[in-house]
């Protein structure tokens, strides 16, 4: 027998049960935030290893052979190679389309919300560039938390860590990218700034000789720089003979003392890979402010025969091409 007050307890009830729910989310909610796992740029293999183990980070290899991967990499790690984060072979510094990124992240179940470390073949120095470049772009996408392994895969093996095989079970996601402009220099970005009515720097990041004009990118329409252009190349980050970037605090005095530390540069090479360990040394580690990348670099700005400097003469340029054909035949 039920008596007049009796729907009303059950309204009371079910109001009370959606309160103590709603409550509930609110806490497992402020739980997830409050032990969202914070990211310092560049970590090394004993922070690597202590975050896996945690289970709070998404480890992202990128090392070129998916065959080595699979015999030996970090435990609970997914492999996406370099590739999938550039353009098309006669463009290679070209931003890779959003819908095909999300497609891939997607496959490996990774999100902006996750917190992920990067980890290059740890070879060369140029292996440290893939994976900056891979941070720039997942940080342009909407990745908050990033980090890049110093020293990559090579340094973790070295220092003993434990080590799987095989492909690491995930599950499949549908990350939503929105591509944020902010670290980004177009081409018109750089026309501005060689016609003068820019006020960034322009920072080649390559080697002497491809400043000097005298090697380029097989991409590349010629040899040459960006018209006024500084350069600063990104071996002076690295400790002698290693893929390993130089202590934060090395990194700012080298910052300092070669006037890096100046506000609105765009840096840049020849296909935005060397140029994205320059951003990255400036951008995340020295806090220089207003850092952009030129993605496309000197392929797509010489394939538009835009102006360049320390351009050879025909004469010097088929000599020099010449050289090259012979170099790559007898090595």
């Amino acid at each position: 027998m039920t008596g007049p007050g009796q729907p009303l307890k059950n309204i009371g009830e079910t109001i009370l049960k959606t309160l103590n729910s709603f409550c509930s989310a609110i806490l497992l909610l402020s739980s997830t935030l409050a032990n969202a796992e914070h990211l310092d740029p560049l970590i090394d293999g004993f922070k690597l290893a202590d975050l896996s183990e945690s289970g709070s980070v998404s480890v992202l290899e990128i090392r070129s052979s998916e065959k080595e991967y699979v015999k030996t990499h970090i435990p609970g790690s997914v492999h996406i190679p370099y590739g999938a984060f550039r353009g098309p072979k006669n463009n290679p510094g070209k931003l890779p389309e959003l819908n095909k990124l999300a497609t891939v992240l997607g496959s490996k179940g990774l999100n902006p919300e996750n917190a992920v470390v990067i980890v290059h073949d740890g070879i060369t120095t140029s292996d440290f560039g893939a994976a900056a470049r891979v941070y720039w772009t997942l940080k342009s996408v909407g990745f908050k938390e990033l980090a890049i392994l110093n020293g990559g895969f090579r340094g973790y093996q070295k220092d003993g860590f434990e080590q799987a095989s095989g492909y690491t079970n995930v599950v499949a996601s549908n990350p939503q990218l929105t591509f944020n402009p902010q670290w980004y220099a177009d081409t018109d970005l750089v026309v501005d700034q060689v016609s003068g009515s820019g006020k960034f720097r322009l920072l080649d990041a390559r080697l002497d000789n491809f400043y000097a004009g005298q090697a380029w990118h097989n991409a590349a329409a010629r040899p040459g720089i960006l018209p006024g252009a500084d350069q600063f190349s990104v071996e002076a980050f690295f400790d002698k003979n290693t893929p390993l970037l130089k202590h934060p605090e090395e990194i700012t005095q080298i910052v300092n003392e070669n006037g890096l530390n100046r506000k609105q540069t765009i840096s840049y090479c020849n296909t935005g890979h060397w140029a994205a360990t320059n951003w990255f040394v400036l951008n995340e580690l020295a806090g220089v402010d207003d850092v952009k990348l030129y993605a496309a670099s000197m392929v797509e700005w010489s394939a538009q025969d835009r102006p360049m400097e320390n351009v050879p003469s025909a004469v010097e340029f088929t000599i020099l091409k010449t050289k090259k054909w012979f170099n790559g035949l007898v090595n």
